[in-house]
């Protein structure tokens, strides 16, 4: 079970930065093709959820509670979840919302790999 909740994670990773792409190859290049916007907001959408439950059924599954960053991962989730109503709100700024989302997932990355502030927050009783 916990190879699903993985595989869900990582499907999600791909679905939130492929539609993210293709929101702000659209806002920067054709910002009235709404087929475009449609399909990125849809496939960030349904990445964001995908992440979100492959890694609450990570945490879980390996009985790690709500550690510290954890809580650094879900605001890097809020914030990638805020990123769609910026990039169709400011298409001009298409060029630096691309990097911040590619900073947003390298926090949430360098964080998985680290794991700051493991010993802060929610654990598990033993």
């Amino acid at each position: 079970m916990l190879k699903i909740y993985y595989l869900l994670h990582f499907a999600g990773i791909l679905l939130v930065f492929l539609g993210y792409g293709s929101l702000i190859a659209r806002a920067a290049l054709q910002p009235d093709n709404v087929s475009w916007r449609k399909f990125g907001a849809i496939a960030s959408g349904v990445g964001l959820f995908f992440i979100l439950l492959g890694g609450f059924g990570i945490l879980g599954r390996m009985g790690w509670g709500f550690p510290g960053w954890a809580m650094i991962k879900l605001g890097v989730w809020l914030a990638l979840g805020a990123m769609t109503a910026f990039i169709s709100r400011k298409p001009q700024m298409a060029m630096p919302l691309w990097w911040v989302t590619f900073g947003l997932g390298l926090i949430a990355v360098l964080t998985v790999i680290y794991k700051p502030l493991a010993s802060v927050g929610f654990h598990m009783a033993q």
